[in-house]
């Protein structure tokens, strides 16, 4: 029996969440341990200055109180008594792109599960209201298929998002480099002080081509394989090499 553990960072009620369940009901036994209040843009964040808890939702159906980092490791180490086949984190409300998915907590569930070298994938779709999940919940059973029988390195993890609306097609492509341009808004409060809103905005047309942005500009699906190892091996001889007079032990 196939064992998936589901995850995301909008939150254990999130309706993404719901529908992903739903759509992976027929690939395995499913396990539910996802925040309790929503966690976006959390990112690899983990609690370390309060306790820990978590509370049964129903049956196989857990709600931790912590960020999605805390909530995979909860669920690893401490609320399952298995180690799960495969982590599927979503599906995500907006999409987790270029350098976004440092900052996504979604993402950083799949990362969470790939410290543990357990296959994961990370979910979302690009849109952020009025989101139809549907074209999401046909694709994930497909991938979680795929990816449980072609395996995984370990330390990686599936980056997938769906284009809103889907028409054809799908890429494996690399992480874009940063396009995005931060904004911030300024908004006067009631005194007439200052606060800001963080915004973003992206020209897609400066997307280059195999990034995740140009298969999202271009309708199609996104697939990324992401490494959680950010040694850059081709450097450490060169390193070694050319600092060795400051490794050398003093004299």
């Amino acid at each position: 029996m196939v064992r998936i553990l589901l995850t995301n960072d909008d939150g254990v009620g999130a309706l993404g969440l719901q529908v992903l369940e739903e759509a992976l009901a027929g690939v395995g036994e499913i396990h539910v341990a996802a925040p309790l209040n929503e966690q976006s843009g959390t990112s690899r964040s983990i609690t370390l200055r309060r306790p820990l808890r978590f509370e049964k939702k129903g049956v196989r159906r857990y709600a931790v109180e912590g960020t999605p980092a805390d909530t995979v490791m909860m669920a690893v180490n401490q609320i399952l008594d298995f180690r799960p086949d495969l982590v599927v984190s979503g599906i995500n409300a907006g999409s987790n792109l270029g350098e976004n998915i440092y900052y996504s907590g979604t993402v950083a569930a799949a990362a969470e599960a790939a410290k543990y070298s357990i296959p994961a994938i990370a979910l979302s779709v690009n849109a952020r209201k009025n989101i139809d999940y549907s074209q999401a919940a046909e694709l994930a059973p497909r991938i979680a298929l795929q990816a449980l029988e072609t395996g995984m390195p370990a330390g990686v993890a599936l980056n997938v998002n769906v284009p809103h609306p889907w028409n054809e097609g799908i890429e494996i492509t690399r992480q874009s480099r940063k396009i995005s341009r931060k904004l911030m808004i300024e908004v006067l409060d009631p005194h007439g002080r200052p606060y800001y809103w963080m915004h973003e905005e992206v020209p897609l047309a400066d997307a280059e081509p195999g990034s995740d942005y140009a298969a999202i500009r271009d309708g199609k699906v996104s697939i990324t394989p992401i490494r959680f190892d950010h040694t850059e091996e081709m450097l450490i001889e060169p390193l070694r090499q050319s600092w060795e007079k400051i490794m050398a032990p003093d004299l």
